[in-house]
């Protein structure tokens, strides 16, 4: 879909939807929980449905309710084999994989897009390339795993949630420098709210077997890397603009780590390491970009070529489109602050986060942006276009 967009009336409120990373992991939880959990409704986010379903098939029932969602946890998987479509969500494959290797389900094929698939799994899961997708060939064993962390926290999160379900013991380690940490740290806390054992060891974590899952509730607590664009849009917003923009945040304490964009925005540093917090990038980019005459530089990064685009060359292309000076590096970006952004063409590149930061540039920029792609924001943003008209934006399909 093509669209474009423009300023247009003051500002009014902005919805931030409740956090997807949390919603991953109380699904999957509440999925292998012994008793049903009753969860608040859940943004009907691409990735978050492709978690749904793909538990579906394993027998976890999704009753809606009027405000809330009921989850009855797995009563007994179908007999068929098993194909389970992942489609662009790395949460839902990476989650998943070992859980499902955990359950004995070896039959089962993970499909999804192609990027997804291109993406890195790491670790030795045993997988085989087919023509229709990923095929399990193992069970998951108790034992001793070694797990890169430079690539993806995502895998290490899924086997924190999958190996306490095995009879026997296992140990993590974590080699290499470790990316979102905070990720992690958060897939432990709601194992913790869970009733899940994980005892912190050198380099990593000891599980113990044999496990099992209470219900919990889900905390309440906004998805910090929605909230970041919106924070940094009335950030650059001028000041009667700024005042009139309402974005209504819960109170700390917070789980997720991009909860940081607070203290960016506070102050921003000359250098930021980015690989705790990688999807604060395409919004601090932007934050950065219309800091006059000031140097900013985002560093450990170099991971972020593995999401959904090249994300470093796509937050580049639509910066400097716009008329901002961003300089690619190998492992992060150089953004030189100028006084204002011009109005242009530029793409998502099928990237969700980068399509987020296009709307919100065309928010502070001084003519009409038009952008192909639009739709990806139903990834993990179905209601962004209409905030961003509730916040005064413009926008009209020329393309669909």
């Amino acid at each position: 879909m093509e669209i474009t967009i423009c300023p247009g009336k003051a500002p009014r409120r902005a919805a931030v939807p409740l956090s997807k990373s949390e919603g991953h992991r109380a699904l999957i939880l509440a999925a292998m929980a012994q008793g049903e959990t009753l969860l608040p409704r859940l943004p009907a986010s691409g990735d978050l449905l492709a978690t749904m379903d793909c538990l579906r098939q394993m027998g976890t029932r999704f009753t809606e309710r009027e405000n809330s969602l009921l989850v009855t946890p797995i009563a007994g998987p179908p007999a068929a084999p098993l194909r389970l479509d992942c489609r662009e969500s790395g949460s839902t494959l990476r989650f998943l994989l070992p859980l499902f290797m955990a359950l004995g389900r070896t039959d089962a094929v993970f499909t999804g897009s192609d990027r997804l698939l291109s993406r890195p799994i790491p670790g030795d899961l045993g997988l085989r390339r087919t023509e229709q997708g990923l095929a399990l060939t193992r069970p998951l064993t108790a034992g001793h795993w070694s797990l890169p962390g430079d690539e993806t926290s995502q895998l290490i999160s899924g086997m924190l949630l999958a190996l306490p379900l095995l009879p026997g013991d296992s140990d993590i380690t974590v080699t290499g420098e470790a990316v979102s940490r905070p990720y992690v740290q958060m897939t432990l806390a709601v194992l913790a709210l869970h009733g899940v054992t994980v005892e912190k060891i050198t380099d990593g974590w000891h599980i113990p077997g044999g496990q099992f899952c209470r219900p919990a509730p889900l905390l309440d607590e906004p998805d910090w890397s929605a909230a970041a664009y919106w924070l940094v849009l009335r950030a650059l917003l001028p000041r009667q603009r700024r005042e009139a923009l309402r974005i209504p945040l819960a109170p700390p304490p917070y789980l997720q780590g991009d909860a940081a964009i607070l203290r960016y925005l506070d102050k921003l540093p000359e250098q930021i390491d980015i690989s705790d917090t990688p999807d604060l990038l395409p919004p601090l980019a932007l934050y950065a970009a219309l800091r006059p005459g000031r140097d900013t530089r985002f560093t450990h990064a170099a991971f972020l070529r593995q999401k959904e685009s090249d994300r470093l060359t796509a937050v580049s292309a639509v910066l400097n489109a716009l008329g901002a000076s961003v300089k690619e590096q190998p492992d992060g970006l150089i953004i030189h602050g100028v006084s204002a952004l011009h109005g242009g063409e530029v793409s998502a590149c099928g990237d969700h986060r980068i399509a987020l930061l296009a709307g919100c540039a065309a928010m502070v920029a001084d003519g009409p942006v038009t952008l192909s792609g639009a739709e990806t924001v139903a990834k993990s943003y179905p209601a962004f276009w209409r905030e961003l008209a509730a916040l005064g934006g413009n926008w009209e399909v020329l393309e669909s």
